[in-house]
């Protein structure tokens, strides 16, 4: 069977897509999954999600795709 997904979007860096994306993912007790992470920062979204939300490890899957360059996917995709 499958579930519902919840898309959280935002037009800018910094604007709180991932503490509101942690907040609704432990309130719900959902699986949190972030399909492209651009830039590699020890302290990525899932790190902060897993902080943030309170959810058990299993429940933070794993990126798609991991791109180096910090910018925005489709351009560190072309630099990658």
């Amino acid at each position: 069977m499958r579930g519902n997904a919840i898309v959280v979007t935002g037009t800018d860096t910094d604007v709180g897509k991932t503490v509101f994306a942690a907040g609704l993912a432990g309130a719900l007790g959902a699986h949190y999954w972030k399909p492209v992470q651009a830039g590699l920062d020890p302290s990525s979204d899932a790190a902060s999600v897993a902080l943030l939300s309170g959810l058990p490890p299993e429940r933070i899957l794993p990126e798609a795709y991991r791109l180096t360059t910090p910018c925005s996917p489709h351009r560190a995709a072309e630099i990658d």
